[in-house]
């Protein structure tokens, strides 16, 4: 096998399934990542690790936002497109190296929750700052943004989850999910160590169970029907997904026009998801099996 080859058979081992990759994480922040992996695969450090780091360079990114120079915004996208490829490589390093553990998961989770608050709090900041052409008040311009891209992972996040299961029989139930974060934290208890691991399943435990109790009964489908009908669905969603989102804000950081962001964020992502739910109840109500 030419060194090509196999580096290509090693980049598509370390993703998720192609379907649910997005186009800006599957042709940029991906293969940078992959880069990053392949240093770090012989040496100590573990996902978890790189997850921290992308923490670390999120909040980097907000508190540049903060400022509200031209210089500010370009490194603060800088900031934030690091911190995005190394919470690409988290997730890439723990499936090549196949040392990834329950409580990684949540880590990984939690980098977008504290990565948006930092941007969402720093950009608000910053804007205060300049003069900048808006239709409502800063602070509620944000407040929308933040809400609406939100919403659009939730949904990305879910349709992504919902492939997985019709079309691949690949995603855990909730119940189990459960059952299994409860063996995990039972086991550290035994070991009486890990008390931030520990912490964080609690969390995610109390997060799932509220998550199974108003979860709807699951449809039916055919998995080929369903694989063939969604796709390329799932290709649109991820056109409003937390990739798009970064990819954009990081461009309008470098020209220092916010309002790019903004505007997207608010209007065109927002408008594209009533036009995609529209297609996407049509597709699945004609594939459902009754």
């Amino acid at each position: 096998m030419s060194f090509v080859k196999k580096l290509f058979r090693e980049y598509k081992s370390s993703l998720k399934p192609l379907p649910i990759e997005s186009i800006p994480d599957l042709f940029l922040f991906r293969p940078i990542a992959f880069i990053l992996v392949k240093l770090l695969y012989y040496s100590p450090v573990t996902p978890n690790q790189v997850s921290v780091s992308a923490i670390i360079f999120g909040i980097s990114s907000g508190l540049c936002f903060s400022k509200g120079t031209p210089g500010s915004f370009a490194l603060a996208g800088t900031f934030y497109g690091v911190a995005h490829i190394l919470d690409c490589a988290d997730g890439m390093l723990a499936r090549i190296k196949k040392n990834g553990t329950p409580t990684g998961r949540i880590v990984d989770g939690l980098v977008d929750y504290i990565n948006g608050i930092a941007i969402f709090t720093g950009l608000g900041i910053g804007l205060s700052k300049v003069s900048v052409n808006l239709p409502a008040p800063i602070w509620l311009v944000i407040l929308l943004a933040a809400v609406s891209i939100t919403i659009q992972c939730i949904l990305v996040d879910y349709y992504s989850g919902q492939f997985l299961i019709h079309a691949r029989g690949e995603r855990k139930s909730i119940s189990k999910e459960i059952a299994d974060f409860t063996d995990e934290l039972e086991k550290l208890r035994r070991q009486n160590c890990c008390y931030f691991q520990r912490l964080l399943i609690r969390f995610y435990l109390g997060y799932s169970a509220i998550q199974n109790k108003y979860s709807r009964k699951q449809r039916k489908y055919n998995p080929q029907r369903y694989y063939q009908m969604n796709k390329y669905l799932l290709r649109l969603w991820s056109m409003i997904g937390p990739s798009a989102n970064i990819l954009i804000l990081v461009i309008s950081s470098f020209l220092f026009k916010p309002q790019i962001f903004l505007i997207y964020a608010i209007f065109i992502a927002n408008g594209w998801i009533v036009l995609i739910s529209l297609i996407q109840r049509v597709v699945n109500k004609k594939i459902e099996i009754v």
